[in-house]
Formats: C-alpha cells, structure tokens, sequence
C-alpha cells in the first residue's frame, strides 16, 4: 500500500467562538495501493481538499494517521489491532511507517516521494517567477537535484507535459489557463514522485483543454506508474480515470469501492443522486435532486450527515427535536393553518418534543399523513397526553458504519444495515 489514512481528523478552530471547530474532516479511512488511481469525490465543502493535504502532511491532522509505503500484510495487522484496540501494537507499526511522525532527513526524503497538483493554475502559480524557477523549486527545496541538474530536468519535464522549452524562460502571466495546468503538473511530478494529490486539477479549464489534460494525467500514470488521488466534485470524471472511488460528504466517507461497481450499482443515497445528475453516466438511473447544501460542519447534522437532504431516509438516521419541530412547524403552516393557530411546539433535549394546543389524535393524523413527503417525521416513534400535553419521542439515532455489498464496495447507510 502506497498510503493509507486511519481514523483521520482535521478540525479547524472558529475565531473568536471559544470551543467550536469547523469538523473538516471526521474519522475517514482511505488507502491508495501502489500504481493506482483512487477518486474521491463530493459536492465542494465535503472536506476532499482537506484530507488530500492531511495524507501527505500539507495540513497537520487533528487526530489519526498517515502510513506511507506501508505492505498490505503490515496495513492488516494494524487495522486489526486498531480494532480489537491494541494500542501497542499500533504504535509499532506506526513507529515504522507514520508520515507525522517524520523529522528532518526522513521528512525530507517523504516530500520527495509525495507531489500535489492545486486546483487553481492561475493562483497556485508564484506571478514573479519563470516557469523554470517554477518547475525546478520542489527539486531543490527537498535536495532531489542541485541547481544544475534541476534545470536540466526542467526542460524534459516541459517536453514530457507538451509544452515547449522555450516556456522555461517565460513568466505565468504569459500562459493560458491549460498551459498553466501544465506546468503545475511538471512541478508535482518534478521529484519522481510515488504519490500524487490531483486538487480538481481541470476544474479551472474549458472542456475541452479539460480533456487534453486527463489525457496527459493517464499518460504519466503509465510512464512513471505513480499512484494518484484525484479528488473532484465531478464523478464523470473519476469515471473516466479512477481504479477506485471514495465518495465524501460534509466530512464523513458515504461510499467506497471500485469504480465499476460504484459507478453502475452505488449504494448510497448520495452517491446514487450523484450520478443521476450526470447524463453520460447515470443515464439508466431516475434523476434524484438533491434539496439544500452541505451543511455546517461547525455543528453537523447527528447520525447520518446527508439525513436532511436524504430522498429515503428513515427513522434512525439522526433525526433531532429541533429538527422534527422545524418539519412540524412548516407542515402545520402549509396545509393545516387552523391546527398551526393553535400549536406550541417546544424540543426538549435531543430526542423529545412537547407540543401544547393540539390534541394527540390530532397530531397523530398530520404524522401518519404527512411522513411519506416529510422525511423527518418518520422518527417519530410515540406521540401521547401527558399532564395537559402532547409529548412527542423519537427514535434513539445512530451513526451509520461501513457495510459491505459487494467484495471491496462498502457504503455507509441505515438502509443497508436494516436490509442485512
């Protein structure tokens, strides 16, 4: 395994409110095997960027860890210790293969075998230097080449990447948003890289350099046989190039498995409204649309992160009191404004709701007519009179782990636990 993430965590503190992180990225797991392209894909604030950076120590994680190089047979060992929560052995493992455990020499040596492509050519670029300087700076910086030899490279890096030399000597300013792409992928494989972080590298660029880029990506896979992580909001794309996808969203990991099974048979809701929405892939599938945004990851959704925006969800993804009485609230005002007059609804704690001026036969009725359009409503699990008011309870949330579907695919999803 070329890398691999535990139980990585990259929470960002929010000025000025004492306590409160942005939970960018939340307990992911993912892995690239040796020559492979992984694709990790999701709406942008889905946390993708972040944990790109995370892998190869660009960002510092919160918590988790990053092994670099690591044999499948030692990755094994430690997930099973991880499991059984065997911190020594761990800490053995990780003692050997850590990439934040890494120091002077050793780090050094680690930011040569690790490139990153950014996603903007036009701001990831230094304005005031030539291209050359451009190119030959990871070279020099992470002491792969002397000077010399560096601008030697520079020359067949451009050739490699199918811009002429005579671009070493001119500055950004001079060059088209895909000839900027160029270079900038000259620079993340300027090192020999074993490993590449691709940032949404053709989101930037017109279709049709976007094409001509792809292209040049697959081609230097084949020549230098160096894994990529290539992250995208767009899943045709990673259709068209990865091995493998992980789907992200709002920081969690929904989905993940090879890109055959995923693409013609996704699991999850999210990954299934994806794909609809693109019409050369999802072409056999519904459309589904998906309401609203990502949500706040300073206090993101309980249970399941995609519950609110959910076409299916159902009881236990993580439905609370404030949400429920936010659905309830909104049904009583549009189709039953007589009952709406009326009703006083107050959560009490997350999974209690007291309602006042309404009887409970009569909320019971809006319940069992309204859930099917309402997905919020299914969690209610008991309304009844008590002391001169309606309590309403939920059902007890949960978050949703990894099930396997197929050999390799696994999905987080209530639906597929109820289903097995």
């Amino acid at each position: 395994m070329i890398i691999a993430g535990r139980g990585l965590r990259v929470y960002f503190p929010v000025k000025g409110v004492r306590g409160a992180s942005v939970r960018a990225v939340d307990d992911v797991d993912v892995e690239v095997k040796e020559g492979e392209i992984v694709g990790l894909v999701g709406e942008s604030g889905s946390g993708k960027t972040t944990l790109g950076r995370a892998l190869i120590r660009l960002i510092e994680p919160t918590a988790g860890e990053a092994l670099f190089e690591i044999p499948d047979y030692e990755l094994e060992r430690y997930d099973e210790a991880r499991e059984r929560g065997d911190a020594e052995t761990m800490k053995l493992i990780s003692s050997k293969y850590s990439v934040l455990r890494l120091k002077g020499k050793a780090l050094k040596e680690f930011r040569r075998k690790v490139g990153i492509v950014f996603q903007d050519p036009y701001s990831s670029l230094d304005p005031r230097m030539r291209i050359a300087d451009i190119i030959a700076e990871p070279m020099i910086e992470t002491g792969a080449y002397d000077r010399d030899k560096a601008m030697e490279k520079v020359v067949d890096l451009l050739e490699e990447v199918q811009l002429p030399s005579e671009f070493a000597d001119r500055y950004p300013h001079e060059l088209s948003g895909g000839q900027r792409q160029r270079v900038a992928i000259a620079r993340g494989i300027a090192t020999d890289p074993r490993f590449v972080v691709l940032d949404e590298p053709t989101s930037a660029l017109d279709v049709s350099v976007q094409a001509e880029i792809l292209e040049l990506l697959r081609e230097l896979r084949e020549t230098h046989r160096m894994a990529m992580l290539f992250i995208t909001h767009n899943i045709s794309v990673v259709s068209y190039m990865a091995d493998r996808i992980y789907v992200m969203y709002a920081g969690k990991l929904m989905e993940k498995g090879p890109k055959a099974e995923v693409i013609r048979k996704p699991a999850h809701p999210y990954t299934q409204a994806l794909i609809s929405a693109v019409p050369e892939v999802g072409r056999l599938m519904r459309r589904v649309v998906l309401k609203g945004d990502v949500p706040s990851l300073v206090s993101p959704p309980k249970g399941c992160r995609f519950h609110p925006r959910c076409p299916v969800a159902i009881a236990t993804c993580g439905w609370t009191a404030d949400e429920v009485a936010e659905a309830l609230r909104r049904v009583l005002e549009a189709r039953y404004p007589e009952l709406s007059q009326r009703a006083r609804l107050r959560p009490l704690g997350e999974l209690e709701l007291e309602v006042r001026g309404l009887s409970a036969p009569e909320l019971k009725d809006v319940v069992e007519r309204e859930s099917e359009f309402n997905r919020a409503l299914k969690s209610i699990q008991s309304v009844s009179e008590e002391g001169g008011r309606v309590m309403v309870r939920l059902t007890k949330h949960s978050e949703p782990r990894m099930v396997e579907v197929a050999r390799g695919h696994l999905a987080a999803c209530h639906l597929l636990s109820a289903s097995s």
